[in-house]
């Protein structure tokens, strides 16, 4: 009587546990990669609006803009480390980019012509980054004033069509 007692007992206790094979663990969603922002600006920029020291100079959806120019202003970041830079008066320039490993920066390395450097770089032109680039939109700030632009800081905001 004791082994069936104890044989019952055993049966009832596989039958509440579910007995057998455990229920299979699930799979984990992978984690999103995170793609770098050197990966994210690597594209052909050209500028949706223009600031100069808080100034709008250009607003591309603009009709009374200060600065025409920069609707064939063109920052090429195409290639990875070269740059073609297409300035807001016309000059085209090549060189070299880096981003910072942070990503919180971008600057424009060896800029030449056959007009040689961009007034007042000695051939860089350093940037902030402003906020993560996305697949459409790259914000960026110079680091210091430039010459051509009257001696005051630019901020940029560009789109890649």
């Amino acid at each position: 009587m004791k082994q069936f007692l104890l044989l019952l007992l055993t049966i009832t206790v596989l039958a509440c546990s579910g007995g057998g094979d455990p229920a299979p663990t699930p799979t984990p969603t992978p984690p999103t990669p995170t793609v770098s922002v050197a990966t994210l600006v690597k594209k052909v920029w050209t500028v949706s609006s223009a600031q100069w020291d808080g100034v709008t100079k250009y607003d591309k959806a603009g009709t009374a803009n200060v600065v025409q120019g920069y609707s064939q202003y063109k920052l090429d970041l195409s290639t990875a480390g070269s740059v073609t830079l297409t300035e807001f008066d016309g000059k085209i320039f090549t060189g070299t980019y880096t981003v910072a490993t942070d990503g919180l920066s971008l600057t424009l390395n060896g800029l030449t012509s056959a007009e040689g450097a961009p007034t007042g770089t000695g051939g860089t032109i350093a940037y902030t980054i402003l906020s993560t680039p996305t697949t459409t939109g790259l914000s960026l700030q110079q680091t210091t004033a430039y010459v051509k632009a009257s001696s005051a800081i630019v901020k940029l905001a560009l789109v890649n069509p």
